[in-house]
């Protein structure tokens, strides 16, 4: 016979399962979405500096090519 301990540390277990696959899921989601999947890294992370870097490299590229077309 199940102990009510035992069902208790069950049911936390697939709790933690759940909570640790969604976590997965929303990581992969955001890459599809081509969002930062770091935002909500609270520590730096490597991945979310070499994205911002992107980030600033392309606005910096498109403010030269704005400016050379309208001159």
């Amino acid at each position: 016979m199940i102990n009510w301990q035992e069902c208790i540390v069950g049911i936390s277990v697939v709790i933690c399962v759940i909570w640790i696959m969604h976590q997965i899921y929303l990581f992969f989601h955001r890459i599809k979405k081509k969002q930062n999947p770091c935002d909500s890294c609270v520590s730096g992370c490597e991945l979310k500096k070499m994205m911002d870097k992107k980030k600033e490299e392309c606005i910096e590229r498109e403010k030269k090519i704005k400016k050379n077309c309208c001159e």
